[in-house]
């Protein structure tokens, strides 16, 4: 059976915010201990993150609430991860505010390679996204791959549905070599379903220079 968190509360920022535009911004996925209540009750942080940073990710987590997933009729403990964006928004020269803003929860998912960027498409100068499901099973293995929607900058139907097969592709050879970290329900690891957009972009060059890249949602 699959589980899911759902996130109901968030406090989208601690620390000194301000409408100026961020320097810098930060991914992290916080592993998240959640009570049968839904009350954050542990917050562990991946290696490296800045000591500067480690207060105000933590404050942060301690004041989201999460629906409890139920077992037998009752409410039980679970683990999650969160990803968030932290941002750093220059005050004044020598002063930064810092924003935190939660993106979504799920499994902890990471690509231990980027998906390749078609060249074909290159050529084409093809752009979009390819959102794909998966499932993440209780051992991190990631099946069940497949395509949901795309979204592509190809105006002809017959090229789009071939751009699409092509980047679908290029998005879950990808997938199929991602370390994961399952989320936990009553002590043990469970298997959830995400969503994964994977976007393709040519970065407005004209010298062919592209990327690709993706972020994980749970459901």
């Amino acid at each position: 059976m699959k589980w899911m968190l759902i996130w109901l509360l968030v406090m989208g920022s601690v620390g000194m915010a301000c409408a100026q535009p961020a320097t810098r911004s930060f991914r992290y996925d916080l592993a998240l201990d959640v009570d049968a209540q839904g009350h954050v009750v542990r917050v562990t942080l991946p290696d490296g993150v800045p000591a500067p940073f480690v207060s105000s990710l933590k404050e942060a987590a301690n004041r989201w609430s999460f629906k409890a997933p139920i077992r037998d009729g009752v409410p039980v403990t679970a683990r999650t991860y969160a990803r968030v964006r932290l941002v750093l928004v220059p005050k004044d020269k020598d002063h930064y505010g810092m924003r935190i803003d939660f993106l979504s929860n799920g499994p902890s998912l990471a690509f231990t390679r980027n998906p390749g960027y078609p060249s074909e498409m290159m050529r084409d100068r093809t752009e979009g996204t390819v959102t794909m499901a998966a499932v993440v099973q209780p051992d991190g293995r990631v099946t069940d791959i497949r395509l949901l929607d795309a979204r592509l900058s190809q105006h002809n139907v017959t090229r789009t549905k071939h751009a699409t097969a092509v980047f679908a592709r290029a998005a879950e050879e990808a997938m199929q070599s991602m370390t994961a970290k399952p989320e936990w329900v009553d002590g043990k690891p469970v298997a959830t379903a995400i969503v994964l957009p994977v976007s393709f972009s040519l970065n407005g060059t004209s010298d062919g220079s592209a990327s690709a890249s993706g972020s994980v949602v749970g459901r």
